[in-house]
């Protein structure tokens, strides 16, 4: 028969399985915010690196076409899908080019803006920040998962060379 002090010792080591299951899910949660606030950080940074080698690629270059070009070569440079030309992608790879081709519009556009005459409200131009994340979704919808993770990609170590 259980003894008063089996009953209190019973209790106080409940007591510390819930105390123990409370913590894990802290952690748990704690560790999943801050693997998404890492993610999110590096998707900023990612997404600064893409948009800044673009937009220097569209101020380099006046002639639209030429500039979108650039800046596409140069996105997909970053990131390793080619060496110098959209051509190293093949024809799979069109709707993807449709897809980012805002992005490179908007950068020029914003770069090389169209004269106005006096008394003329100049055209809006496209966010290329928000063609960026409209680009964003279509690829994760597409894909089934976010661009900026093509970012993560294995570099072997560099053998260190003793001279």
């Amino acid at each position: 028969m259980p003894t008063a002090t089996d009953s209190l010792i019973a209790r106080l080591q409940a007591d510390c399985t819930a105390a123990e299951a409370a913590e894990r899910s802290v952690r748990a949660s704690v560790e999943a915010q801050i693997k998404a606030a890492e993610t999110a950080r590096a998707f900023a940074w990612r997404r600064l690196n893409a948009l800044s080698d673009m937009a220097k690629a569209a101020a380099a270059e006046p002639d639209p076409e030429a500039s979108i070009e650039r800046q596409l070569v140069a996105l997909f440079r970053e990131i390793g899908w080619l060496e110098t030309s959209l051509a190293e992608l093949g024809e799979g790879a069109q709707p993807l080019i449709d897809a980012v081709k805002p992005i490179a519009e908007a950068l020029h556009a914003q770069a090389h803006p169209a004269p106005v005459e006096d008394g003329e409200v100049p055209a809006p131009v496209a966010d290329p920040i928000e063609a960026f994340r409209a680009f964003e979704a279509w690829y994760e919808r597409e894909r089934g998962q976010p661009f900026l993770k093509v970012y993560e990609r294995y570099v072997p170590p560099t053998p260190v060379v003793e001279f």
